[in-house]
């Protein structure tokens, strides 16, 4: 009996040290990724300048996150990739409440997104080879939730009462823990045997291009709105930091609730839950244009975790389930290379378009895409096996 409690504590333990790096990830989209944008526009920057930011993040995040899923597979030891990559969010966090130019800024972001990249590879691939894919893909985005959810609150607080720089520091907190723990715990290797990395990859079946292809195009649309909307909350609607937290914790919140009702749900149903998930981002936006207080937001927030929530877990599990399986961590890799792919693609132009038209005009175009990309996944209906996920 003991020793069965002992196992189980060993277990529970197991796979909060493998989410801890979503936790971590997500922590810091949103209090940096949710507020650095209202601190640099507070200083001056034109959308131009403050939608670049997010295009050099999301430029490196891309450009590493492929790397981090295939180096994992490759050397089998992804716990000594982890602590580096978290090592360095650590160090960028403190330094960046000290530098104001814009390029230092962009560079620093960049090179943060650089070491964030080794967080969800691995958390997910970790989690679906400990709980298997479905349980996996849930405890990932509960993890990714809550830790977006605490960090918007909490820095939304601590603006409040303490000013920007304190949020960067918090932020430092949460990568150290995770490079520490990355040090004492070695996450699974992918299962062993198969026909190799590269004839594996030669492998991925068509069907995993066209999920990646729905979020791309959906964030093309959406990253836009999300890399001012802390600005939108408080500079145009003119909620408080405070409330400007609470409002933007709800998405992420309800994220981590729903995501154990969609697990349930999903099975046999994914493809048409992914693609209600990319088209329903619309509403949100649209209630976004159309609100007058925080109440208002509330609404879309909590419309738009729900929806999010969809697409997260609908996304992965059938990446992951598509995939062949001694690429593990590569496939783990592919949603969130697809999703920042949307992410380089619109908040390149995004804000070009605000200072020329305004905010509203890019809300409004954003509803339109992100409507049109729930279409993309159901090309998919034409294959049984994605249909069976």
């Amino acid at each position: 009996m003991l020793g069965g409690l002992q196992m189980d504590r060993g277990g529970v333990l197991r796979v909060a040290a493998a989410a801890l790096p979503a936790f971590a990830y997500f922590y810091n989209v949103g209090s940096i990724g949710f507020w650095l944008p209202l601190h640099v526009r507070e200083l001056g920057w034109p959308y131009t300048y403050i939608t670049l930011i997010a295009t050099w993040y999301f430029t490196a995040v891309t450009l590493a996150t492929p790397l981090v899923g295939l180096l994992s597979d490759l050397t089998r030891r992804p716990g000594y990739i982890l602590a580096g990559g978290m090592a360095v969010v650590a160090a960028t966090s403190v330094a960046m409440p000290h530098v104001e130019n814009p390029p230092l800024l962009m560079a620093l972001r960049a090179l943060q997104g650089l070491g964030l990249a080794v967080g969800l590879p691995i958390a997910l691939g970790s989690l679906s080879l400990i709980q298997g894919v479905r349980r996996g893909v849930a405890s990932t985005v509960i993890a990714s939730g809550l830790g977006m959810s605490g960090g918007a609150f909490l820095s939304g607080l601590m603006v409040e009462y303490l000013g920007f720089p304190a949020l960067f520091y918090a932020a430092a907190v949460t990568a150290a823990l995770s490079t520490l723990v990355a040090l004492g715990w070695r996450p699974p290797p992918p299962p062993a045997g198969g026909p190799g990395l590269l004839a594996a990859l030669r492998r991925m079946p068509w069907e995993v291009f066209v999920v990646m292809a729905g979020i791309a195009v959906r964030n093309t649309f959406a990253s836009g709105v999300f890399s001012v909307v802390s600005i939108i909350f408080n500079k145009i609607v003119g909620i408080s930091y405070t409330a400007t937290g609470v409002v933007l914790a709800i998405n992420p919140a309800v994220q981590a609730s729903v995501t154990t009702v969609f697990e349930r749900l999903m099975r046999g149903r994914a493809l048409l839950l992914y693609s209600t998930g990319l088209s329903g981002t619309a509403l949100a936006f649209y209630l976004y244009l159309t609100a007058g207080s925080a109440l208002d937001l509330a609404a879309a927030q909590i419309a738009l975790g729900a929806f999010y929530g969809a697409t997260v877990v609908s996304g992965n599990t059938m990446i992951i389930a598509l995939a062949p399986s001694e690429i593990r961590y590569t496939a783990s890799s592919l949603y969130t290379f697809a999703f920042n792919i949307g992410w380089i693609l619109g908040t390149s132009i995004a804000g070009k378009v605000m200072d020329a038209a305004g905010v509203e005009a890019w809300i409004k175009l954003a509803i339109a895409g992100t409507l049109v990309s729930g279409l993309i996944p159901l090309t998919l209906l034409a294959s049984p096996r994605a249909r069976r996920i």
